[in-house]
């Protein structure tokens, strides 16, 4: 735990390797400025090669163009950031995907949001069901609006059809979220929404105890949580693994 910046947010990564995987392809990536936060948590593809690769370079490519702006960085900015490390992808990790969700957060402003692939975002509280606020990129829900139960249920849940892939630069949708609401905001990868119930992912979010029994894919979760203005931003990385965090000078 530590005092970085002074936007009043606590943010709290926790990531773990799944069953399936050789390496845990889930990263995190946090920049701090003194007036702003950016969070981008990504899913490397399991079956591309070097996709985690990929996520990972994602990652600090962001948060390094970012800690070091010097004016206001918006939601355009970073799609043409994205933009320009997609060049640099597209020739060195050629066969890899991921798919990643970037918040923006700044103080008395809505938090943006940025996503394209399988990562959500949704409003935890306790002793109830996650509220999801948006829909994965998936071939199960591309036709037609679907409960995401159903779209767990699915056999074409893994298509993705939006992503950062090296084939094309696909821009992200974006949504804005008032700041109102005083419960956490949780990101997270689908090892989190789509393997594991309600149940274990309440227990998984509120105990750095509790083991995540038998998940097959990678399980990563990005808690972030708002606190009043005048108060330090406070990192908890419950698990360290995969997060890269830098603060600007």
């Amino acid at each position: 735990m530590m005092g970085i910046c002074e936007v009043g947010v606590e943010i709290s990564w926790r990531s773990v390797r799944g069953d399936g995987t050789d390496t845990n392809q889930d990263y995190c990536g946090i920049g701090l400025r003194d007036d702003t936060v950016l969070c981008i948590v990504l899913d490397g593809a399991t079956a591309k090669p070097q996709s985690g690769e990929l996520a990972q370079l994602i990652a600090r490519d962001l948060v390094d163009w970012f800690t070091s702006a010097k004016t206001r960085v918006s939601a355009n900015d970073i799609v043409d950031q994205l933009r320009q490390i997609h060049i640099k992808c597209s020739r060195e990790l050629r066969w890899a995907s991921a798919s990643y969700l970037v918040a923006l957060i700044e103080p008395k402003r809505p938090i943006e949001i940025l996503y394209a692939g399988d990562c959500l975002i949704g409003r935890f509280r306790t002793h109830a069901a996650i509220e999801w606020l948006i829909k994965p990129h998936t071939l199960a829900n591309a036709i037609k609006d679907m409960p995401l139960d159903e779209i767990i249920g699915s056999p074409l849940r893994n298509r993705l059809t939006r992503s950062f892939r090296a084939t094309e630069f696909i821009a992200p949708d974006i949504l804005t979220l008032q700041g109102e609401d005083a419960a956490p905001l949780v990101i997270a990868t689908d090892g989190f929404w789509a393997g594991m119930d309600d149940d274990a992912q309440r227990r998984f979010l509120e105990s750095t105890d509790m083991p995540p029994n038998g998940i097959v894919d990678d399980c990563s979760t990005l808690m972030i949580r708002l606190l009043a203005s005048d108060k330090p931003a406070l990192i908890r990385p419950s698990a360290a693994e995969n997060l890269y965090i830098v603060q600007s000078d």
